[in-house]
């Protein structure tokens, strides 16, 4: 019935045990990228076990340290991931190593590259020939029935006409809106396994107002669909960068010190205990989590606000990603 594009082909390759040692994502949807880099990431780890990672941003002068990097792997794992975001802004004295060191890789290191936009260069040209090249362009709204569909199919699950069609309509905005829905609607069902229309009005419901605090407990929750969906809605309402970051610092600088901060005898003001709520639920999914690396990302989005032409939607998004899976 449907033409159904495969989103995410290259990528299930890689997570099948096929995965490549160099890859180009050429495309306009950030959530595209980020998911592809996150199963890009996956791939590559389990194949590999330990590995560091190190990410570099174009325009950023740090071209001598990421060419460096693809031939000298850490100190501390035998492999290595290497994401360069905006390769387009790679300086041209360094493209020729670039392309040299694809055509005979490192085995140990797997190298992720962006271009997000429609600019065509080079490098571009270059990448799309001597690369893996994956296409993170956002698909047109004819085509988000068939993409719902197939995702459903891979799980086990049915949706009938009429659910499918309320599905698209309330959730055309973007993929990253579509995925955090159907996470949700496939939970609802449960063992039932069948979608109705009765279930997405239940799930998906009418047009939300969002507070950063829903954004925040979407992040205490480690619900990355959620997270994305919000982030997105309020930037809609004129939510910028900035803000989104001091929440986000306050949060996780919280989380970081509560082992220290909130112990058993230090005594809280009532007024304090659903925030201390927060921070301990919080502290149990990001205990783990590299909170130095978390922080210099929040700082880095914060100076780029206020000094590159990105809007807040380049911006947060890539972090949201990264930060949840530091």
């Amino acid at each position: 019935m449907y033409d159904t594009p495969n989103l995410f082909a290259e990528q299930e390759k890689a997570l099948a045990g096929q995965i490549k040692p160099a890859y180009f994502l050429y495309g306009n949807d950030l959530y595209l990228s980020e998911e592809s880099i996150r199963m890009l990431s996956e791939a590559f780890q389990k194949t590999a076990g330990k590995v560091e990672r190190s990410r570099y941003y174009g325009g950023e002068n740090n071209d001598d340290s990421f060419i460096n990097s693809l031939v000298n792997v850490g100190m501390f794992a035998p492999r290595q991931i290497v994401i360069y975001k905006e390769i387009t802004q790679l300086h041209p004295s360094h493209r020729k190593a670039l392309l040299h060191y694809i055509e005979n890789p490192d085995p140990n290191t797997l190298l992720i590259m962006t271009a997000i936009g429609q600019s065509r260069s080079r490098i571009i040209d270059d990448l799309k020939k001597k690369a893996t090249l994956i296409s993170v362009w956002t698909p047109p709204v004819k085509s988000f029935a068939a993409i719902i569909t197939q995702y459903l199919q891979n799980r086990s699950f049915q949706i009938s006409t009429e659910a499918l069609d309320l599905l698209v309509y309330s959730t055309s905005d973007g993929l990253a809106h579509t995925f955090s829905e159907l996470e949700k609607v496939t939970v609802y069902v449960g063992d039932r396994k069948t979608i109705e229309a009765e279930d997405i009005r239940a799930v998906v419901g009418g047009a939300k107002s969002y507070q950063i605090s829903d954004f925040i407990d979407a992040v205490i929750q480690h619900d990355i669909f959620e997270a994305l969906k919000i982030c997105l809605a309020l930037i809609q309402t004129g939510v910028n960068a900035p803000y989104f970051v001091l929440s986000l610092f306050h949060f996780f600088q919280n989380v970081w010190a509560y082992p220290k901060v909130h112990q058993p005898s230090t005594p809280v003001r009532p007024l304090d205990k659903r925030e201390k709520a927060r921070f301990r639920e919080g502290y149990e999914h990001y205990r783990d989590s590299d909170f130095k690396f978390i922080f210099e990302r929040l700082t880095d989005v914060d100076l780029k606000s206020k000094s590159v032409n990105l809007s807040t939607e380049e911006l947060m998004i890539p972090v949201i990603y990264e930060i949840m899976n530091a």
